[in-house]
C-alpha cells in the first residue's frame, strides 16, 4: 500500500495508523486540560500548536472508520478524498489561528464567555 493510500485509508492502513490513533487519543487527553489551565505564554502557544495538529490527525483516522462502515462502496473513494480535504483545511485553519491569531484555546475560551 502506497503512502497516499495509507493516508486515504487511515482506518485500515495497518498497525502504525492504529498506533497513531491511540497515541493521539492519549496526547489529547493530557493536552486539553493543559490548554485550559495554561495562559497566553509559551506553554499555551505550544499546547495550541500541538492541539492544532493532533485534533485533525485523530479526527481523520476516526472519520475514515465511519466512512468504511456507512458509506456505499461506489462512493467510498470520493468520500475518502473529501475527508482528506476537510482534514487539510482544518489543519491549515488551526495553524493560522495558532500562529497568526489568538490561538485555539483562547478562541474556544472566548466562545464560552459569550
Amino acid at each position: 500500500m502506497s503512502a497516499l493510500q495509507k493516508v486515504l485509508r487511515a482506518d485500515s492502513a495497518g498497525a502504525a495508523a492504529q498506533k497513531l490513533y491511540e497515541n493521539t487519543h492519549i496526547a489529547l487527553a493530557g493536552l486539553v486540560p493543559l490548554a485550559v489551565l495554561s495562559g497566553e505564554g509559551n506553554v499555551g502557544k505550544a499546547t495550541d500548536v500541538a492541539l492544532g495538529v493532533l485534533i485533525p490527525l485523530h479526527s481523520h483516522v476516526a472519520i475514515n472508520s465511519v466512512l468504511s462502515d456507512y458509506v456505499p462502496k461506489s462512493v467510498l473513494g470520493v468520500s475518502r478524498w473529501g475527508a482528506l480535504a476537510v482534514t487539510g483545511v482544518t489543519l491549515l485553519g488551526f495553524m493560522k489561528l495558532n500562529l497568526a491569531g489568538p490561538g485555539l484555546t483562547h478562541t474556544v475560551k472566548e466562545l464560552w464567555r459569550k
